[in-house]
C-alpha cells in the first residue's frame, strides 16, 4: 500500500512530498529526506505530532495516512 506524505523539515520550514510503502521504515525516510537536503541522517529523527517515530519502525506500522505532515527534527538525544 503506497502512502503519500509531506516531510517538513524543522530546521528551514522547507517540505519534500514523499511516497512510502509499508515495507519501508522510519529510518528510509530519514535517510532520503536527509540525503535531499544535505544533512546527516543519523543527527534527526520524524515526528508526527508530538510522537517521536523509531527509526525501526515499517511505516505500515505506524498509522500513516495520505496527506499526513511528519517532521524531520534534530534528534534531542544528540546523534551523528
Amino acid at each position: 500500500m503506497t502512502v503519500r506524505v509531506t516531510v517538513v523539515n524543522t530546521m528551514n520550514g522547507s517540505s519534500i512530498r514523499m511516497e512510502l510503502e509499508s515495507y519501508e521504515s522510519v529510518e528510509d525516510i530519514i535517510d532520503t529526506a536527509a540525503e535531499y537536503w544535505g544533512k546527516a541522517a543519523g543527527a534527526y529523527v520524524l515526528r508526527k505530532g508530538s510522537k517521536l517515530l523509531n527509526k525501526k519502525q515499517k511505516i505500515g506500522d505506524i498509522n500513516l495516512k495520505d496527506d499526513d505532515k511528519i517532521e524531520m527534527i534534530p534528534d534531542p538525544e544528540g546523534g551523528s
